[in-house]
């Protein structure tokens, strides 16, 4: 669903390199943007650089890391130029994140109760006893049954559902303008990865919150992304709308995850495997960071590496050999 001011710009990240020590790039020249209210999924296999990336947003690596970007904007503020004490004020206000694990996350010797109230205290002049209100509110908004109840239980007397539900409401309660997902459903059976991915899309839509949603599956994607990009080797090699992506991928990268892309009856709904490996990040070849995996390679593709093209009205690729309709078209008459 669109946003009601889906024009404004929200977050903009230019040429955003993230490296460690005197490493080389992991993150290398990433553009993203996002409007208010939107949806935008940022793909790829584990290891291509989509976790560094939100992290560098939240400015939450470590001290040896280095980041670097042409604009790094929330807001219309310059996250590259902000205090540690400025940060922690935006985290958990307007900018929030939801990981992966909630057990990793949650604070095991406190209630969820206290956890959420914490939350508010810390960015809203509010009392114990309003926090605690605004508390349960938005546990029953993240539908976590018999709320008042759950208030005073800890994180291990919930299952992995509930406790994901938990993380997000903590993420939410203080109403942020952008939620980062960093694979909030990876370690959840289907049916529950299904109720999280609805609850996601109903608050956005209540709260006018953008989501910037990380995962590995398009699968997951196609229920939940106004925009994609597609993520390899730390670079974005594909960007557009969902029916796009979905209906013209262009990235012989973006080809091979729909390719591993569980079936309806697949138990599980594991990925497949992709023949091959993402590179490291010492040992990036000079051209497409995918050539060594790709069927529709030639030498082009690994003496240098593509600039983003557009295929259409907001549908970009890098890829020489796209539009790939004429690839293959080429291969099989020769």
């Amino acid at each position: 669903m669109t946003g009601p001011a889906e024009n404004q710009e929200l977050l903009r990240i230019e040429g955003l390199r993230v490296s460690f020590g005197t490493g080389p790039a992991i993150v290398d020249g990433v553009d993203l943007d996002l409007a208010p209210g939107r949806i935008l999924c940022l793909v790829g296999e584990s290891g291509s650089g989509k976790s560094l990336t939100a992290l560098s947003l939240m400015k939450l690596l470590p001290p040896h890391a280095r980041i670097a970007a042409e604009a790094l904007r929330f807001e219309g503020r310059d996250l590259q130029v902000l205090s540690e004490r400025e940060m922690t004020a935006l985290r958990g206000d307007r900018l929030a994140m939801v990981f992966q694990e909630p057990m990793t996350s949650l604070n095991p010797v406190m209630t969820i109760g206290e956890q959420i109230v914490e939350a508010v205290r810390q960015h809203r002049p509010a009392s114990r006893s309003e926090a605690r209100a605004m508390a349960l509110q938005m546990l029953k908004r993240v539908q976590i049954p018999a709320a008042q109840e759950r208030m005073d239980v800890y994180p291990h007397q919930l299952s992995g559902g509930m406790r994901q539900r938990v993380m997000i409401a903590i993420a939410l309660v203080c109403r942020p303008s952008l939620l980062i997902a960093d694979e909030p459903t990876t370690a959840l059976d289907v049916t529950i990865e299904g109720q999280i991915l609805a609850l996601i899309d109903e608050l956005r839509t209540e709260l006018g919150t953008a989501v910037l949603f990380i995962t590995h599956n398009l699968a997951v994607v196609a229920e939940i992304a106004d925009e994609i990009a597609v993520m390899y080797a730390g670079r974005v090699v594909e960007r557009g709308s969902r029916a796009a992506i979905f209906s013209d991928p262009q990235h012989p990268y973006t080809l091979s995850l729909f390719a591993a892309m569980p079936r309806a009856d697949d138990v599980g709904r594991a990925l497949a495997a992709i023949d091959g490996q993402v590179p490291s990040a010492g040992a990036m070849p000079p051209g497409c960071r995918f050539a060594l995996r790709c069927p529709f390679a030639v030498g082009q593709c690994e003496s240098a590496y593509p600039p983003m093209r557009e295929m259409s009205a907001g549908h970009r690729v890098a890829c020489w050999r796209a539009p790939l309709e004429e690839a293959v078209a080429t291969a099989g008459s020769a």
